[in-house]
Protein backbone atom coordinates (compact mmCIF):
# COMPACT_ATOMS: atom_id res chain seq x y z
CA UNK A 1 0.00 0.00 0.00
CA UNK A 2 2.73 2.35 0.55
CA UNK A 3 4.50 1.69 -2.68
CA UNK A 4 1.13 2.31 -4.52
CA UNK A 5 0.70 5.59 -2.66
CA UNK A 6 3.97 6.96 -2.85
CA UNK A 7 3.67 5.89 -6.92
CA UNK A 8 0.44 7.79 -7.06
CA UNK A 9 2.11 10.77 -5.57
CA UNK A 10 4.70 11.03 -7.67
CA UNK A 11 2.49 10.26 -10.57
CA UNK A 12 0.59 13.03 -9.52
CA UNK A 13 3.02 15.77 -8.67
CA UNK A 14 4.51 16.10 -12.43
CA UNK A 15 4.43 19.37 -13.84
CA UNK A 16 2.69 19.83 -16.83
CA UNK A 17 3.82 21.26 -20.42
CA UNK A 18 2.23 23.15 -23.11
CA UNK A 19 3.74 25.07 -25.93
CA UNK A 20 1.92 28.52 -25.42
CA UNK A 21 1.86 29.94 -21.94
CA UNK A 22 5.03 32.20 -20.98
CA UNK A 23 6.43 30.68 -17.87
CA UNK A 24 8.25 27.62 -16.59
CA UNK A 25 5.44 25.19 -17.85
CA UNK A 26 6.36 25.77 -21.59
CA UNK A 27 8.23 22.74 -23.10
CA UNK A 28 10.89 25.36 -24.69
CA UNK A 29 11.69 26.75 -21.45
CA UNK A 30 12.18 23.35 -19.79
CA UNK A 31 14.20 22.35 -22.46
CA UNK A 32 16.37 25.02 -21.60
CA UNK A 33 16.26 24.53 -18.18
CA UNK A 34 17.52 21.08 -18.53
CA UNK A 35 20.10 22.40 -21.48
CA UNK A 36 21.27 24.72 -18.50
CA UNK A 37 21.50 21.96 -16.06
CA UNK A 38 23.79 19.95 -17.89
CA UNK A 39 26.23 22.44 -18.77
CA UNK A 40 26.58 23.19 -14.90
CA UNK A 41 26.79 19.73 -14.30
CA UNK A 42 29.64 18.92 -17.23
CA UNK A 43 31.19 22.48 -17.64
CA UNK A 44 30.84 23.90 -14.39
CA UNK A 45 33.25 27.46 -15.12
CA UNK A 46 30.73 28.21 -17.90
CA UNK A 47 28.34 31.07 -16.80
CA UNK A 48 27.24 32.50 -19.86
CA UNK A 49 25.27 31.12 -22.73
CA UNK A 50 24.34 32.91 -26.05
CA UNK A 51 21.42 31.24 -27.68
CA UNK A 52 19.84 32.30 -31.32
CA UNK A 53 17.19 35.12 -30.76
CA UNK A 54 14.09 33.50 -31.97
CA UNK A 55 9.92 34.23 -31.27
CA UNK A 56 10.14 30.89 -28.86
CA UNK A 57 12.97 32.22 -26.66
CA UNK A 58 12.34 36.42 -26.55
CA UNK A 59 9.78 34.94 -23.51
CA UNK A 60 12.65 33.69 -21.40
CA UNK A 61 14.57 35.23 -18.67
CA UNK A 62 18.01 36.44 -19.21
CA UNK A 63 19.43 33.79 -16.37
CA UNK A 64 18.23 30.34 -15.87
CA UNK A 65 19.71 28.23 -13.71
CA UNK A 66 22.98 30.57 -12.90
CA UNK A 67 23.94 30.85 -15.92
CA UNK A 68 23.18 34.32 -17.93
CA UNK A 69 21.87 33.40 -21.44
CA UNK A 70 21.74 36.07 -24.35
CA UNK A 71 19.43 36.04 -27.01
CA UNK A 72 21.22 36.95 -30.20
CA UNK A 73 19.86 36.98 -33.40
CA UNK A 74 21.93 35.14 -35.80
CA UNK A 75 22.40 38.40 -38.12
CA UNK A 76 24.59 39.87 -34.94
CA UNK A 77 26.82 36.36 -35.20
CA UNK A 78 29.32 37.33 -37.15
CA UNK A 79 29.98 40.78 -35.77
CA UNK A 80 29.83 39.67 -32.39
CA UNK A 81 32.05 36.73 -32.95
CA UNK A 82 35.00 39.25 -34.99
CA UNK A 83 34.49 41.53 -31.54
CA UNK A 84 35.31 38.27 -29.53
CA UNK A 85 31.67 38.02 -27.81
CA UNK A 86 31.02 34.77 -29.39
CA UNK A 87 32.56 31.49 -29.17
CA UNK A 88 29.57 29.34 -29.18
CA UNK A 89 25.82 29.24 -30.60
CA UNK A 90 23.32 27.60 -29.09
CA UNK A 91 19.98 26.41 -31.48
CA UNK A 92 16.47 25.48 -30.39
CA UNK A 93 14.89 23.53 -32.62
CA UNK A 94 10.65 23.84 -32.96
CA UNK A 95 9.31 20.82 -31.61
CA UNK A 96 9.24 17.17 -32.97
CA UNK A 97 7.23 14.47 -32.83
CA UNK A 98 9.46 10.56 -33.25
CA UNK A 99 7.83 7.30 -31.84
CA UNK A 100 5.01 8.75 -29.78
CA UNK A 101 7.36 11.64 -28.19
CA UNK A 102 7.34 14.73 -28.79
CA UNK A 103 10.91 16.50 -28.29
CA UNK A 104 12.80 19.49 -28.38
CA UNK A 105 16.35 19.82 -28.99
CA UNK A 106 19.24 22.67 -28.45
CA UNK A 107 21.83 21.97 -30.74
CA UNK A 108 25.52 23.73 -29.73
CA UNK A 109 27.64 25.56 -32.39
CA UNK A 110 31.41 26.71 -32.43
CA UNK A 111 31.72 29.74 -34.38
CA UNK A 112 34.79 29.79 -36.59
CA UNK A 113 36.14 31.22 -39.24
CA UNK A 114 35.64 28.75 -42.66
CA UNK A 115 38.63 26.99 -43.70
CA UNK A 116 38.83 25.89 -47.33
CA UNK A 117 40.32 22.61 -48.74
CA UNK A 118 43.88 24.06 -48.50
CA UNK A 119 43.48 25.06 -44.36
CA UNK A 120 43.32 28.56 -45.36
CA UNK A 121 41.34 30.57 -43.47
CA UNK A 122 38.99 32.67 -45.15
CA UNK A 123 38.47 35.89 -42.61
CA UNK A 124 35.07 37.09 -43.76
CA UNK A 125 33.27 33.86 -43.44
CA UNK A 126 31.99 31.95 -40.53
CA UNK A 127 31.03 28.74 -40.06
CA UNK A 128 29.39 27.18 -37.24
CA UNK A 129 30.67 23.28 -35.69
CA UNK A 130 28.31 21.39 -34.23
CA UNK A 131 29.04 20.49 -30.91
CA UNK A 132 26.69 17.94 -29.97
CA UNK A 133 23.30 18.78 -28.15
CA UNK A 134 20.42 17.87 -25.61
CA UNK A 135 16.99 16.61 -26.25
CA UNK A 136 14.21 17.02 -24.25
CA UNK A 137 11.36 14.69 -24.55
CA UNK A 138 7.55 14.72 -23.72
CA UNK A 139 4.68 12.59 -23.95
CA UNK A 140 1.33 13.38 -24.22
CA UNK A 141 -0.68 12.59 -21.29
CA UNK A 142 -4.50 12.71 -22.40
CA UNK A 143 -6.29 12.84 -19.28
CA UNK A 144 -4.48 16.42 -18.38
CA UNK A 145 -4.60 17.43 -22.00
CA UNK A 146 -0.98 18.54 -21.61
CA UNK A 147 3.04 17.17 -22.41
CA UNK A 148 4.43 15.79 -19.33
CA UNK A 149 8.60 15.57 -19.34
CA UNK A 150 10.17 12.03 -19.58
CA UNK A 151 14.13 12.68 -19.71
CA UNK A 152 16.70 14.35 -21.57
CA UNK A 153 19.25 13.28 -23.50
CA UNK A 154 22.27 14.13 -25.13
CA UNK A 155 25.88 15.24 -24.61
CA UNK A 156 27.81 18.23 -25.96
CA UNK A 157 31.88 17.69 -26.83
CA UNK A 158 32.86 21.46 -25.60
CA UNK A 159 31.32 24.42 -24.86
CA UNK A 160 33.37 27.27 -22.92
Amino acid sequence: MTLSLLFYCSANSQTRYNTEKQDSTNVYHKAIIEFCDYVNDQFPNVNKLNFENLPITTMFPDEIEGIKINYVPRSEVKRRFKAGEIKYYCVVSPMQLKDGEFYVSIITFKVDFQKNLWSEYKRNQIGFVSQGGIKSRFRYDVSSNSLMFIASDGGIQFIE
